[in-house]
């Protein structure tokens, strides 16, 4: 398990703003990867298996940032 803070696994994952991330953890498409570090409460993100999640809740385009070369 490798947590991340939301701004750092959009990088991670090649995301310009954290943004959509923020939208999809708002909604609750992420709860199964968002974990709360105490006693701050800061939500942290754990990035193992989270590409192939947002992958599958994402719409496919031309300039997806999954197909982007890294």
């Amino acid at each position: 398990m490798q947590l991340m803070s939301v701004s750092a696994a959009a990088r991670h994952l090649g995301y310009n703003s954290r943004s959509q991330l923020y939208n999809l953890i708002n909604d609750g498409w992420l709860d199964a990867h968002v974990h709360f570090q105490m006693p701050s409460r800061q939500r942290l993100l754990d990035v193992d298996g989270l590409k192939m999640t947002l992958q599958g809740l994402c719409q496919g385009c031309v300039d997806s940032v999954f197909l982007r070369r890294q």
